[in-house]
C-alpha cells in the first residue's frame, strides 16, 4: 500500500506541473489570438508569488519565454487599452527572454533563439523610433539591450559582431548627451575598421564636449595616422590649431588639406588666416587672393586682403603723427604713404560688400574708408542706399 501511496504522490504532482505548463500554453494561444489582456493576466498566474502552483512554473525557461512574447506583443500592439497594460513593455520583455536564456542551461531550445531573433529585430525598430522621435536616451537603451542580446550564450557562438548597431547606438548616446557611452562605441567601431575617420571624428567631438582636449588632440592625431586621406579629420586638426593661437601646426595640414582638394576655397582662407596670425601679411594676401580665384564670390578673402591694407595705413599714419609739428613737409609724405595703403584696400573691401552687401560692419568700413580718402561721391552714394 505504501508504494502505491507514492505512486499516487508523484502521478498528482505530475499532474500539477502539467497543469501549470498548460497554464503557459493557454497564455501563449490567448496571445495569438490578440487577446492580450487574458494573455497578460494568464502568464502572471504562473509567476505569482501568492500562487503555491507557481514554484512549478517559475523556473521554467518555457515560461519567461512566454512572459516575453505577450509584453513584446503589448509593446507591438496598436490597441491604446492593452498599452497600458504594462509600463516600459520592451523593457519588461527584454528582462523575461534573458531569464529565459538564463535558465535554459542546456541551450538547445531552438524555439527560443528563434523568438530573440525577432525580439532583436523589435529593439532596433523601438530605438529607431525613439530616435526619430528625439528621445535618445531611450534610443541608446534599446541598441544597447540589442547588443547584450548578442553576447548571451543564445548568440555568441555565432561570432557576429554587429558594428552598424554599434555606431547607432553611439549616435543616440551622442545625441543623449552621453558622451563616456557614446565614446565606448565609436571607439568599438574604430577597432573594427567600421565608418573609417567618421568613428574618430564621433570620439573627437565627444571628448570636446566633455572638455577633454588633450584626448580629443590625441584621437585626432590617432585618426589622421590611420586615414590621412579623410577630409574631416584634417579639418578639426585644422580648427584645433587655429583657436590654439598654433598658426604654425594649422598651416601643416592647411597643406595637406589643399593638396587633397586644391578647389576648396575655405583652405586657402583659413591659411590666410594663419600666415597673417605669424605677421606673414605678403604671403596672406597671396592666399586670400588664391581664394578668390578658386571661388570668385568669397567674400571673407577680399574683406581680410583690405584689412591687411586698412591696418597697415593705420600704422603708417601712426608714424606721421610721430613727425614734428614744426616739419609739415615731411608729416604730408609720410601721410600719403599711410593714404596709398588705404586706397589699395578699396576695391578689395568694394568687392566683400557687393558679394556681402547685408553686412552692415563691411559697409560702414567702407564708407569711413570713402571719407577718409575724400571720395565724397562713393561715400554719397552710399549714404543713399
Amino acid at each position: 500500500m505504501k508504494k502505491l501511496f507514492f505512486a499516487v504522490v508523484l502521478l498528482l504532482a505530475g499532474t500539477v506541473v502539467f497543469a501549470q505548463k498548460g497554464k503557459v500554453t493557454s497564455a501563449i494561444a490567448f496571445k495569438d489570438a490578440g487577446k492580450l489582456d487574458k494573455a497578460w493576466e494568464t502568464i502572471k498566474e504562473t509567476l505569482d508569488p501568492a500562487n503555491e502552483k507557481a514554484a512549478k512554473t517559475v523556473n521554467w525557461t518555457g515560461t519567461w519565454q512566454a512572459r516575453g512574447e505577450i509584453l513584446e506583443a503589448i509593446a507591438l500592439t496598436k490597441d491604446e487599452n492593452f498599452k497600458k497594460l504594462v509600463e516600459n513593455p520592451v523593457e519588461e520583455a527584454y528582462k523575461s527572454y534573458m531569464k529565459a536564456i538564463e535558465l535554459d542551461e542546456k541551450g538547445g531550445n531552438a524555439g527560443l533563439k528563434i523568438k530573440l531573433l525577432g525580439f532583436t529585430n523589435t529593439l532596433i525598430n523601438q530605438a529607431i523610433e525613439a530616435f526619430q522621435a528625439n528621445n535618445f536616451a531611450k534610443a541608446t537603451d534599446y541598441f544597447e539591450k540589442k547588443l547584450e542580446l548578442d553576447k548571451t550564450s543564445m548568440f555568441k557562438a555565432d561570432a557576429i559582431l554587429d558594428t552598424a548597431i554599434m555606431y547607432n547606438t553611439g549616435l543616440a548616446a551622442m545625441n543623449a548627451k552621453l558622451f563616456d557611452k557614446a565614446i565606448k562605441y565609436f571607439t568599438e567601431c574604430t577597432k573594427h575598421g567600421y565608418n573609417g575617420g567618421s568613428s574618430y571624428a564621433q570620439i573627437i567631438s565627444a571628448y570636446q564636449q566633455l572638455g577633454d582636449t588633450v584626448k580629443s588632440v590625441a584621437i585626432m592625431k590617432q585618426a589622421f595616422e590611420k586615414y590621412p586621406d579623410d577630409q574631416s579629420i584634417i579639418v578639426q586638426l585644422i580648427n584645433y590649431y587655429i583657436m590654439s593661437n598654433k598658426p604654425d601646426e594649422a598651416i601643416a595640414y592647411l597643406d595637406k588639406a589643399i593638396a587633397k582638394e586644391p578647389e576648396n576655397s575655405s583652405y586657402y582662407l583659413a591659411k590666410g588666416v594663419a600666415l597673417d596670425k605669424l605677421g606673414r601679411q605678403d604671403d596672406a594676401i597671396e592666399v586670400y587672393k588664391k581664394a578668390t580665384t578658386v571661388k570668385v564670390d568669397n567674400a571673407d578673402a577680399y574683406y581680410n586682403i583690405g584689412v591687411i591694407y586698412f591696418n597697415r595705413g593705420v600704422k603708417q599714419f601712426e608714424v606721421a603723427n610721430l613727425v614734428p609739428t614744426s616739419d609739415q613737409a615731411k608729416f604730408e609724405v609720410e601721410k600719403n604713404k599711410s593714404d596709398d595703403e588705404f586706397r589699395k584696400a578699396v576695391p578689395f573691401l568694394e568687392k566683400a560688400v557687393q558679394y556681402n552687401p547685408k553686412d552692415t560692419y563691411i559697409n560702414d568700413q567702407l564708407k569711413n574708408l570713402y571719407y577718409r580718402l575724400k571720395m565724397m561721391d562713393k561715400f554719397d552714394a552710399m549714404n543713399k542706399k
